[in-house]
Formats: C-alpha cells, structure tokens, sequence
C-alpha cells in the first residue's frame, strides 16, 4: 500500500508539471500570422514538420515524436526492463529516468496533435496546385504525417488492441477547426483513421525525395500499424513484400548501419534524428552509468559469434550501441515471423526465425521444433499479445526482437503488448513501481479540463484537476 500511495504521489506531481506547461491540443493558431496560400508556401510548412524528424537544427513542431527522437528514445530504454536500473552509479546516474512515472508527463499528445493540426490546415486550405505533381506530393505527405502521429497516439495513449479493456480511442481530429472539442473515438475508429490516411498517402505515390515517406515508408507504417492492431495477415503481407525489396544485411553492411550515429544506413526506410547530433556522446555517457540487465546479456547465448554480443555492449555490460530510431529490414522480418506463428503457420515462423540468426550469428545451428530453448518461467514477459502463455517457439521470436531492437525505442511497447507486467526498481533505497494501467499514458490534464465529457484513461481517474 505505501508503494502505490508513492507511485501516486510521483504520478500526480508529474501530471501538475504537464498541467503548467501543456496547452490545448486544440488551441493552435495558424501558421505564423496567415494562413499560407501558394504550393511554395505550404511546402514550406510541410518541409518544416519534416525537418523535424531529421533533428539537428532543421525543423521544428517537435516533429520528432512521430517517429521518437534520440531522447525519447532514450527515455524509453531508461524505464524498461533492458538495463539494470538498481545497479546505477552516481552523480552520472542521476542523469536517468527510473520507472514509468518518469516518462508519464512527456508531451507527446502535445506534439502529434500539432503535427495533426497542420496538416489538416493544409487540407482545408490549399486549393491551387493540388493537381499538380508538386501539390500531390504535399496532400500525400500530409497524410502520411497525419497516419503516424494517430498510430503514435494509439500507441501511447490506448490500450493494447488485443487486450481485455475498454476499447477507448484517441480524439479523431480531422478539419482545421480551433474551436471544436471531440471526445475520445473507439479505439477501432482510432485505428481506421490512421490506416484511412496511409492508405490515401499510397494514393499519391510521393516521389519528391524531401518528404521522406515514400511508398516502402508508408507500407512499413502499414504494416507496424496492422501489427499493432493484431491483424496479422495484412501484416505479414506488407513485410514480406518490404522484405523482398530490401533484403537482410549482415556483416560489415549490418555493421555499418547499426554503428552509424547518424544517416540513413544500410536497409533503414527512413531514420529520425538523421542529421548529425552533436549530443550523442554526452548522452551515450551517461548511459554508461548504468550497466545492460544480466537476463538480457544472457539471451546472447552464442555470445562472441553474435554480432551484437559485439557491438552492442562491452565485457562490463554497459552498452556501445548507437541510439536508432528507425524503420528497417530486420523488424519487419520479426514482424513477419511472429504474424505466421499467431496465424499458426509454425514452420514459416521458425524458417524466418532461423533466416534472421543465420544473418547475425556465424555457424548457426538452425533451430527445429524439437531444439527451440524450453520457455522460461521466470522471464517478464509470460504471455503472448493475445494473453496465450508463451511457447518455446513464440518466447524464441520475442527474444530475437528484444536482442535486434534494443536500443531502437522498441521494449517499452513489447512490455505493453505482451502482458503489461508489472515490475519494481530501486533508486537511492526508495522502491518505484511499474503498474499495469501504466504502460497506458494519461490524457493531459489540461485537455480533460478544457473538454467536458472527455474520459481519463484508467488508473489517473483520481486525480483532481
């Protein structure tokens, strides 16, 4: 009892901080002082939301949380269960986020919904040029934007889709309309939307590189969204397709890529934060302050005939990866394998499962049924998405995506579509708990004031606002 009053207490203070400093998702002004007119003008708009994802100094909007930048990311990484938080070293320690709590007062409900905005200011407003190649690049790119920041926002601020909760949505913004206030949508709307403005993106075929999303970006979306939303036949679809168009890498390519701080490298589809970042250093060395978990160094079980046993972390468990927050080959293969084992096509899953070893382990023995490493009973994660107990097979493909994906952003939101388990952590002798209704991020306080009738997700409720 006295570690939830805490986590509470924790909670509450971080939702005060966003209630002082967020505004009204709604409440947003048009661009500069006029609304602009000409293809040049909103291009120029649109190249700014862009700019965004690159980082450095171009762009703005906060843009990066579309696609997370290198300190979301970060953040992430800090709360999940990859690195072992109760073995922190200070003063550097100090530096990092502990537990969930830390991450529940970011502004990314802000910031997506301002990228929404802008687009659907372009929507309504641009009318000269849409015909035109260039306008047809904009109005696409327009909705490629506005399908990520709602897959982003389902993500976030919703529960897992397969899971047993109410099935509340994201408010579905559509129009630029500063006045009006919608209440959440189903969480199926929710999903629809998002895959409506993918889907529109494709349409338009964008071929001015400037944009970034061309058709293999916004399929990839496509296929995460479908993932994410369970449907495993349509996802699968859309991977192997990416997949025949952009190969596994291995050796010195994989290298290349995945030790690049910058860029879009090797079988990347698109990067955030691709400019050159001069902070990655100091943050990489805070990093150091707290050493990988011994459970995750442990599933590198062929350890130096890995790749990533290499170059992911030294022999002291602190990590030498780069921070990635991309889209590329090797998650969609996981995405791939893991939609044949749901959809029960067991030896297509363990063939892609052997293909992907196989590009990171020299003299892999492939696996069969019969070799697969019995299920740990001791592992977080106890269930599947679909809240089915994990089979040798399927613990195999979520094992291979936690050692591929770490330091991309990705654990946070596995440990939210497998089962939400529930963990705790020590910092300075105090003990911080991850709760179950955690992994789902609360509305801003600020939006639940300004919007009558609008519904708190489970867990914040009793916050006074």
């Amino acid at each position: 009892m006295e570690t939830l009053k805490h986590t509470r207490f924790i909670i509450a203070a971080g939702i005060v901080l966003l209630f002082a400093s967020c505004t009204d998702f709604l409440d947003i002004k048009p661009f500069g002082k006029t609304i602009p007119k000409t293809t040049e003008e909103f291009s120029a708009l649109v190249n700014n939301i862009v700019g965004g994802i690159d980082g450095g100094d171009a762009g703005g909007f906060n843009a990066e949380a579309l696609m997370f930048g290198s300190s979301d990311v970060q953040s992430l990484e800090q709360v999940s269960d990859n690195l072992e938080t109760n073995l922190t070293e200070y003063p550097l320690g100090d530096m990092l986020k502990y537990y969930f709590g830390d991450v529940l007062s970011s502004s990314w409900y802000d910031h997506l919904y301002e990228v929404i905005s802008r687009c659907n200011m372009v929507f309504d407003e641009y009318h000269d040029g849409r015909d035109t190649r260039e306008g047809k690049d904009l109005l696409g790119t327009c909705h490629a934007l506005r399908g990520v920041a709602y897959y982003q926002l389902l993500r976030l601020y919703c529960a897992p889709p397969l899971a047993d909760d109410e099935k509340l949505g994201v408010p579905l913004v559509t129009t630029f309309d500063m006045e009006a206030k919608p209440l959440r949508s189903s969480l199926d709307e929710t999903v629809a939307q998002a895959e409506s403005d993918l889907k529109e993106a494709l349409k338009y075929d964008i071929q001015d590189e400037m944009y970034r999303f061309n058709n293999d970006v916004v399929n990839g979306y496509l296929a995460r969204l479908y993932f994410w939303a369970g449907r495993f036949s349509e996802a699968k679809a859309i991977a192997d397709e990416l997949l025949a168009k952009h190969p596994l890498l291995r050796g010195d390519a994989y290298e290349k890529m995945i030790t690049a701080h910058t860029g879009l490298v090797g079988n990347m589809l698109i990067r955030c934060d691709r400019l050159e970042n001069d902070g990655y250093g100091i943050s990489n060395q805070y990093l150091q302050a707290r050493p990988l978990s011994a459970r995750f160094v442990n599933l590198f079980a062929e350890k130096d005939r890995d790749i990533r046993y290499r170059l992911f972390f030294n022999y002291r468990r602190r990590s030498t990866k780069a921070y990635i927050s991309s889209l590329r080959s090797a998650e969609l293969a996981l995405i791939s394998m893991e939609s044949a084992c749901h959809l029960g096509d067991n030896d297509e899953a363990l063939r892609m499962l052997n293909q992907l070893r196989a590009c990171r382990i020299s003299d892999c023995v492939p696996y069969t049924m019969a070799t697969l490493p019995a299920v740990d009973k001791t592992a977080l994660v106890k269930t599947d998405c679909m809240a089915k107990p994990l089979t040798p097979l399927m613990q195999a493909i979520l094992n291979e995506r936690r050692k591929e994906l770490y330091l991309e952003g990705d654990r946070f939101f596995e440990l939210k579509r497998n089962g939400r388990p529930e963990f705790w952590v020590m910092k300075k002798g105090l003990k911080y708990t991850n709760f179950k209704f955690m992994y789902t991020l609360p509305i801003p306080p600020n939006d639940i004031v300004l919007t009558p009738g609008l519904k708190q997700n489970p867990g914040y409720t009793e916050m006074i606002y």
